[in-house]
């Protein structure tokens, strides 16, 4: 799956696994006050929005993950054992839901970014939690 990431991209996922779930967070706020006046400068005024928007979002990002796209079928998948390849095919999957839920600003959320979100959560338990 990453062979046919472009490298930008690669780097990108690979600098998001880096991050604890603080920073990434964080970066979701930046994202989140890009389009608004003030431009891309993470904001004391959208610190915590990007992880509102993310925690209304995640009913439906646990419906695309655990049954649409069947994390728990093809967790098993040799393709999807490296965390880089698994976020960027779980950034494909959930693409159009997130482009669909664009930020209250009016700017998107890096798909990628969310899905190593969902990685770092852990999307075993996301799962679990849905057959609850």
């Amino acid at each position: 799956m990453m062979a046919d990431t472009p490298d930008f991209e690669k780097q990108e996922i690979l600098r998001y696994l880096k991050w604890d779930r603080k920073k990434l967070f964080r970066e979701l706020d930046r994202y989140y006050g890009a389009s608004s006046p003030g431009g891309q400068r993470a904001s004391y005024r959208f610190k915590g929005k990007g992880r509102v928007w993310f925690n209304e979002l995640a009913p439906k990002l646990q419906e695309v993950v655990c049954d649409e796209w069947d994390y728990p079928s093809r967790k098993e998948e040799p393709e999807l054992q490296e965390n880089e390849a698994l976020v960027s095919a779980l950034g494909e999957a959930i693409s159009p839901l997130v482009e669909r839920n664009p930020f209250p600003t009016g700017s998107l959320a890096p798909t990628n970014l969310v899905a190593a979100i969902l990685v770092n959560s852990g999307l075993d338990q996301l799962c679990e939690k849905q057959g609850q």
